[in-house]
C-alpha cells in the first residue's frame, strides 16, 4: 500500500470511528449484586484482562481496603464493560473486579493494615468469614455501565478496537486521584494539633514561607501547599518516636508514621502549648538556615534540616542543653555533604546515612547518645502491641450497624435542575476535606463531549446535612467543570460567590465533536444547549439523619483515594489508548527479554509483584530514541536532555508528554506508524545483538559488569544507562553489530557521565558532556 492509500485508509477509519460513537454506541447503566456478578456464568463469558487492560497491581493492603468499602456498603466507582455478542470485557475497573473475584475464591486474606473501620476482620479470607458477613458481601451492589456497537454491519477490529480505547480513555484521564497530601488533609480534618498548626500557618504567611522553603522546596510560591506542610508537620512531629533503621526500611512506613501521631496526640494535655513548642524548635532550625545557606548553595539541600530538626526535637524531648555554632554547623554538613543528596536519597542506606550522620554531629556538640533513636530492638514489639490494643478496642461487631451506609438508589437530576440547587444556595461544593479545582480544560472538554454524546458519568455523591445544605463528597471536580462551562457562579466554603477559575472555558481537545473545538457554551447551538441541560446524572444522597454516625471524610477518602492509580506518561496508560500493534510489539519484546534485559526486576515471588509496566515504558522510550536517531535522524537532543544536578549529571526523557502525544498520533498517522514499529524492530535487534555478544551466556551478570563502571558492590541499573549506551551505539551505521571496542567505548562514556575520576561538576561540564554526544553523529 502506498502512501496515498494508506492515508485514505486511515481516513476512513476516522470517519467510521466518529459516526459509530455519535450513532451506533448503546449505553446501558444498571446495578447488579456481587453475587450475579461473580455467578460461574459471568466469569466465563467476562474476561477482565484484555491486552489493552493494565497488570493487576494492588498488593493486600489496597485489596482489603477496597473490600472493607464494599461490606461497609460505600458505593465503588462503576465497572465499565464493553459487550460483543455473548462477550463482555472489562474496560476500565480490572482491579476491582479481580480483587472481588480473588476474595471470593479465598486467594487472600484480609490485611489488618488496610482496614480502616474493620479492624476485627483481620487475617479473615471469604470462607472464615461470619455467615453475615459473607452475606453481605454476596448482596452489595455494583455499578455497571455497558458499551454495545448496534446497527453497523461493517464493524472492523481495527475500528471496535478504537472504540474499546476511547471509552477507557474518558473513564481514566478525567480522573484525578487524591495526592497522599490531600489524603492526609482529609483523614486529619477533625484533628486537633493539625487544626492548630493549620491556623498557625494560615495567620503567619512568612513562618509558613520558611518551612516551605527549608523542607519542602528552595524556591518561594506564591500559593503555599497547606496539605504539604500539614503531612510535613505530622511527620516531623512524630519521627522521634520511630526508630531510623525502622523508618528507612520503608516497609510499612506511611500506616506505622499514621499509628504513632494517633497515639501521641492521645497524650497532648495542652494543645497550644505542644503547637508553641514546635515552632519554636522551627524557629531555631530557621536561624541556621538562614546563616548557614548563604555560604554554599549546596546548604540549602531540605535533607540537611529535616535531620537537624530531629535531632533539636530529641535534645528538647531528653531535656539537653547546648549550644549550636553556626560556622560548625555549616562546615560539618558541607564535609559530609555527599550524605544529604536528593538523588536515591529514599533508599534505606541513604536515609541511615544521613541521620546517622546528624546524630554523630549532635552528640559531639551535647554529650547525647542518640544510639535508641537510630536503632531500637523493642519497637517492632512496642507496634504490635499498640495494634492489638486498637484492634482489640474495635473487635466489638455491635459497633458494625453503625459503620454501615443507608443509602437510597440513585436519584437521576437533570443538570439544569442541579444548578437551580447551585443557585439557591443548596450546594456546599467545597466542604473543608474538599481539594483544591484541579481539573485542566482538556479534561474539563472531555466531560462536556460525554455529556453531548450521551455517556453516563460516575455519580454524585451527597451528604444532605439536617439544614437541607448538600455537602458534596464526591463529584466535585466534576461539577465545577460544569459549572465552568455554563458561567455560573457558586458559594465556596466562606459562603462567597465565586467563579471557577475555568469560568466560561472554551471547549479543547474534543475527538469525537471536534467541530466545536473552541467553542464556549454561548456560542453552542441550541440543540446541544438542551443536551447539557437536559443531561441527567445519577445523586446518591445520604440523609444526616438517617445515618447518625455517618463520616463523610472517610466516604471522600474511599471513593478518591485510588490505589495506584494509572499515571499519564506511563506505558500503563499508552497500554490501554495507544495503536494495538504497536503495544504487542512492545510488549513481545519485554517478555521476550525480560529475564536479563530490564530496567526494573520483577520479584521472585508472583503474590510479591507490583509490575507497573516500567519495563515496557523503557522499551517504548529506547524505541523512542532510535526513531529519532536512525529513521528521522535528527539525533538524540530532540529526546533526552542533560542536566546539571549539584555535584553530579543527570540525563532523562525531555518531554514525556510529547512521547503520549507522539504515540497517541500514530493510530491516525499509518506512515509514521510504519515507520516507528520499523524502530521497534531495529530496537530488538540491538538487544539480540548483545546476546550474541554474550554467547547467550549469563546475560544478567554481564551486561551487569558493562554498565556498572563504578564497581559497585550493590549494583542497581538505570534508564540513563541504558540511554548513554543507546546514543552511542546508535551513533554508528552498524548499530546492531556489537564488538568489544563498542563495549569499551560504552564504558567511558560512562565513566565520564557518572564522574568516576571526580571532576569537578558545573554548567560547562555539562555542555562539554553533551558536544562530546553530538559529535559522535558528526564524525
Amino acid at each position: 500500500m502506498n502512501n496515498s492509500n494508506i492515508k485514505k485508509y486511515s481516513s476512513t477509519i476516522n470517519k467510521n470511528f466518529q459516526e459509530i460513537f455519535k450513532k451506533c454506541l448503546k449505553i446501558e447503566a444498571r446495578t447488579i449484586s456481587i453475587k450475579t456478578l461473580l455467578s460461574e456464568r459471568n466469569l466465563k463469558r467476562i474476561n477482565y484482562s484484555p491486552y489493552y487492560q493494565r497488570n493487576y497491581v494492588w498488593d493486600k493492603t489496597k485489596q482489603s481496603f477496597f473490600i472493607e468499602s464494599v461490606i461497609l456498603g460505600t458505593e465503588i466507582p462503576p465497572l465499565i464493560f464493553y459487550k460483543s455478542g455473548l462477550k463482555v470485557e472489562v474496560i476500565d475497573g480490572r482491579q476491582r473486579f479481580e480483587t472481588l473475584k480473588k476474595f471470593k475464591e479465598n486467594d487472600f486474606k484480609l490485611n489488618g493494615r488496610g482496614l480502616m473501620s474493620l479492624e476485627f476482620l483481620s487475617n479473615k479470607s471469604f470462607n472464615t468469614l461470619d455467615e453475615n458477613f459473607r452475606e453481605i458481601f454476596w448482596s452489595s451492589n455494583i455499578r455497571i455501565f455497558e458499551f454495545e456497537i448496534i446497527n453497523y454491519p461493517e464493524l472492523t477490529s481495527e475500528i471496535e478496537d478504537k472504540i474499546k480505547k476511547e471509552i477507557f480513555r474518558r473513564y481514566n484521564t478525567g480522573i484525578t486521584p487524591l495526592t497522599s497530601s490531600e489524603v492526609d488533609n482529609a483523614k486529619y480534618i477533625d484533628d486537633n494539633l493539625t487544626q492548630a498548626f493549620n491556623h498557625y500557618i494560615e495567620h503567619n504567611q512568612s513562618f509558613a514561607e520558611k518551612m516551605y522553603k527549608m523542607f519542602i522546596s528552595a524556591d518561594s510560591i506564591e500559593t503555599l501547599p497547606k496539605e504539604e506542610l500539614s503531612n510535613f508537620f505530622r511527620k516531623s512531629y512524630i519521627l522521634n518516636r520511630f526508630p531510623i533503621t525502622k523508618y528507612a526500611g520503608g516497609s510499612n512506613r506511611i500506616e506505622t508514621l499514621d499509628l504513632l501521631y494517633d497515639f501521641a496526640t492521645q497524650e497532648i494535655e495542652d494543645i497550644s502549648n505542644e503547637l508553641k513548642k514546635y515552632i519554636a524548635q522551627i524557629q531555631r532550625v530557621n536561624l541556621i538556615f538562614d546563616s548557614i545557606s548563604l555560604i554554599d548553595d549546596r546548604l540549602r539541600t531540605k535533607l540537611i534540616y529535616e535531620c537537624i530538626l530531629w535531632a533539636i526535637r530529641i535534645l528538647d524531648i531528653e531535656k539537653v542543653d547546648y549550644e549550636l555554632d553556626n560556622n560548625k554547623i555549616a562546615k560539618h554538613y558541607l564535609d559530609n555533604i555527599s550524605k544529604y543528596e536528593v538523588i536515591e536519597s529514599h533508599y534505606y542506606g541513604n536515609i541511615l546515612k544521613r541521620f546517622s550522620d546528624t546524630a554523630t554531629f549532635f552528640n559531639k556538640i551535647s554529650g547525647f547518645d542518640f544510639s535508641l533513636y537510630i536503632r531500637d530492638t523493642d519497637f517492632k514489639q512496642a507496634i504490635k502491641d499498640k495494634l492489638n490494643n486498637q484492634r482489640e478496642n474495635n473487635s466489638k461487631i455491635t459497633q458494625f450497624n453503625n459503620l454501615r451506609y443507608n443509602k437510597p438508589a440513585p436519584i437521576s437530576t437533570p443538570i439544569e435542575e442541579i444548578i437551580t440547587d447551585v443557585r439557591s444556595n443548596k450546594y456546599l461544593i467545597r466542604p473543608a476535606y474538599q481539594r483544591q479545582e484541579k481539573i485542566s480544560e482538556f479534561k474539563a472538554s472531555s466531560i462536556i463531549e460525554s455529556i453531548l454524546l450521551g455517556i453516563n458519568l460516575p455519580p454524585l455523591f451527597i451528604f444532605k446535612k439536617m439544614d437541607g445544605v448538600k455537602e458534596v463528597i464526591d463529584g466535585q471536580q466534576r461539577l465545577l467543570s460544569i459549572l465552568g462551562f455554563l458561567g455560573e457562579e457558586y458559594k465556596n466554603e466562606y459562603n462567597k460567590s465565586i467563579l471557577t477559575k475555568k469560568n466560561n472555558f472554551k471547549l479543547k481537545g474534543l475527538k469525537i465533536l471536534n467541530d466545536i473545538n473552541g467553542y464556549t457554551y454561548g456560542k453552542l447551538n441550541e440543540e446541544y444547549k438542551d443536551k447539557i441541560l437536559d443531561f441527567t446524572i445519577d445523586i446518591i444522597i445520604i440523609e444526616e439523619a438517617l445515618n447518625e454516625k455517618f463520616d463523610a471524610t472517610d466516604l471522600f477518602i474511599r471513593l478518591n483515594n485510588k490505589p495506584y492509580p494509572i499515571k499519564e506518561n506511563s506505558f500503563e496508560m499508552w497500554n490501554s489508548t495507544v495503536d494495538g500493534e504497536v503495544i504487542q510489539k512492545i510488549k513481545k519484546i519485554t517478555n521476550d527479554n525480560i529475564d536479563w534485559f530490564f530496567v526494573k526486576e520483577t520479584a521472585d515471588n508472583v503474590e510479591e509483584r507490583n509490575d507497573r509496566m516500567e519495563n515496557e515504558e523503557f522499551v517504548t522510550s529506547l524505541s523512542y530514541l532510535t526513531y529519532h536517531c536512525v529513521d528521522r535522524k535528527l539525533g538524540f537532543d530532540k529526546v533526552v536532555g542533560f542536566f546539571q544536578r549539584i555535584d553530579e549529571i543527570t540525563c532523562r526523557l525531555k518531554y514525556k508528554t510529547g512521547l503520549t502525544e507522539f504515540l497517541v498520533r500514530l493510530e491516525n498517522e499509518a506512515i509514521e506508524k510504519t515507520n516507528f514499529l520499523d524502530s521497534i524492530e531495529k530496537t530488538s535487534h540491538i538487544i539480540d545483538s548483545l546476546k550474541v555478544f554474550f554467547n547467550n551466556q549469563n546475560l544478567k551478570e554481564n551486561l551487569n559488569e558493562i554498565l556498572n563502571v563504578e564497581n559497585k558492590s550493590s549494583f542497581r541499573r538505570s534508564l540513563q544507562d541504558f540511554y548513554i549506551m543507546w546514543i552511542y551505539l546508535l551513533s554508528f551505521e552498524k548499530y546492531a553489530q556489537i564488538n568489544n571496542e563498542k563495549i569499551l567505548g560504552i564504558q567511558e562514556l560512562l565513566k565520564e557521565f557518572r564522574n568516576v575520576n571526580g571532576t569537578i561538576i558545573d554548567s560547562d561540564f555539562v555542555e562539554r558532556y553533551k558536544n562530546k554526544l553530538q559529535n559522535l553523529y558528526k564524525s
